[in-house]
């Protein structure tokens, strides 16, 4: 410690413009590099926003592609229709959908997408409500190979007070059910306008709901509900025109643009110009880093004769190494300690409206973080450069000229 405070004297005094211009290009260069860090983390965390894969907020749960007007009895929807239709759309946005809803043949139909389309499993959710009685709902292999597997409310089983503990509904009993279970073969059937099914699961629910795979439904069967779909991610506006495109092309008139161009989307081009921004600095921030291992360099060669000095007196080049590296050090921890009081209580408050999350970077966690890595890139570089320097003899630095 004794050689640093007469080298830094030795320096002001032979050459207060040369250390002039090394302080100011230093805090310079320092600047730099912390304003594109914040600038960096910014964009960074624009783009999370934009391209995040969270789910949508509660208070947005309500997106979903509306319809003007009902279907038309006159130009009925088919099956078929509809199944081309989320065929599409599951193929465009996937994994992005809520669910969709529609109903045919007096069946509701609950889908959800997840490497391909399947009815909601609304066991698991009358369970929670304390509305599932028994059984299983429906697996993907019931799907796939379009089992005759019905899920049916309990109180149509006219059997039930007998052999069961549950009591009826008062207002509800067997005989306002059109469609009633019966045992065959140690099995429970149930006979729909589509043929025989096996009950495999009971709801406690009284609303005359049955449940059947969706994929048992002929494609000739008539929708009588356009099909309404929640969205629970929102959507990209390529993904977003290519899904009201779906729409109109089988659904026509049907739906309501004026209201869907209030879903919110996201602009693949601001991403693009978020992204550009954070490469430019990340560029910045590398010309900074460049500029300061020059001045690094430029004042080391400025140490040409005082270190060959020092090796002629005897100082071994490890000791040479360690007096220059502390000196060099020392004006990186006070530059830095300069450089972020100005940007933090001058800079920063100037900025900070241009870049909404400029601020989460500038903590005091950030700023130790962003001074641990400079300062030990700069040991690093500094080592790498004085060993480069002080490897030749003394003879040879008092020959060499700058």
């Amino acid at each position: 410690m004794q050689y640093l405070f007469k080298n830094i004297r030795q320096f002001i005094k032979h050459s207060k413009v040369i250390f002039a211009v090394f302080v100011i290009c230093e805090i310079t260069s320092l600047m730099l590099m912390i304003l594109s860090f914040g600038i960096y983390q910014n964009y960074s965390q624009q783009v999370k926003d934009i391209s995040s894969n969270e789910p949508i907020d509660n208070e947005l749960e309500w997106l979903a592609f509306d319809f003007s007007s009902d279907i038309d009895e006159d130009n009925p929807i088919l099956n078929g229709t509809v199944l081309s239709f989320i065929t599409e759309l599951g193929d465009c946005i996937g994994e992005k959908i809520g669910s969709v809803y529609f109903k045919c043949n007096d069946y509701d139909i609950s889908l959800t997408y997840s490497n391909g389309w399947q009815m909601t499993d609304i066991g698991n959710t009358l369970m929670k409500q304390g509305e599932w009685y028994s059984g299983r709902f429906f697996s993907r292999e019931d799907y796939d190979s379009a089992a005759k597997v019905c899920v049916a409310p309990i109180e149509c089983y006219k059997e039930i007070e007998d052999e069961l503990d549950y009591e009826y509904n008062d207002d509800v009993s067997p005989k306002d059910f059109e469609y009633q279970p019966y045992k065959k073969d140690g099995k429970m059937y149930i006979d729909l306008p589509e043929g025989k099914f096996e009950v495999i699961g009971f709801t406690k629910m009284s609303d005359f709901s049955y449940y059947i795979p969706y994929t048992i439904l002929p494609l000739d069967a008539e929708v009588t509900g356009l099909p309404y779909v929640e969205i629970k991610q929102i959507l990209y506006q390529s993904e977003y025109n290519k899904a009201v495109n779906i729409f109109k092309k089988y659904f026509g008139d049907h739906i309501d643009s004026d209201e869907n161009s209030d879903m919110p989307v996201y602009d693949a081009e601001l991403i693009k110009n978020f992204q550009t921004k954070m490469t430019i600095s990340i560029i910045i921030a590398l010309i900074s880093s460049i500029n300061i291992a020059a001045l690094f360099k430029f004042v080391i060669e400025l140490r040409r004769k005082q270190m060959s000095i020092f090796r002629i007196n005897g100082c071994t080049k490890n000791k040479l190494r360690r007096i220059l590296v502390i000196e060099m050090l020392f004006y990186s921890i006070v530059n830095s300690a300069v450089c972020i009081s100005i940007f933090h209580l001058i800079i920063l408050p100037r900025i900070i409206d241009m870049f909404p999350y400029i601020s989460l970077a500038y903590t005091l966690k950030g700023y130790a973080l962003l001074i641990i890595i400079y300062l030990v890139v700069t040991y690093l570089i500094q080592n790498i450069m004085i060993i480069s320097s002080i490897s030749r003899s003394p003879v040879q630095m008092l020959k060499i000229r700058r």
